[in-house]
């Protein structure tokens, strides 16, 4: 994840636990929506612990790319069929 440029970022959600952050990170780099986040490594290294009284990870994105990210992240998608 490089440099923001001269945009603004914007937190579009925050997650307590990093599987959800992951998942969601690559929903939106999947559709081209560069991200950035904050406290992705504290939760890492204290085992989440300390996820609450951080506020969670942080998950942000440009600010032109606000209304797509939320779309997406709003989607849940199609469900996957096991049979």
């Amino acid at each position: 994840m490089g440099g923001t440029g001269d945009s603004e970022l914007v937190v579009v959600a925050q997650f307590l636990m990093e599987q959800e952050f992951l998942f969601a990170r690559g929903r939106l780099e999947s559709a081209g929506i560069e991200c950035f986040c904050s406290n992705e490594y504290l939760s890492r290294i204290s085992s989440g612990i300390y996820n609450g009284m951080t506020g969670g990870i942080a998950l942000k994105v440009r600010q032109e790319d606000v209304a797509d990210a939320r779309a997406i992240l709003d989607d849940p998608g199609k469900p996957y069929l096991v049979r």
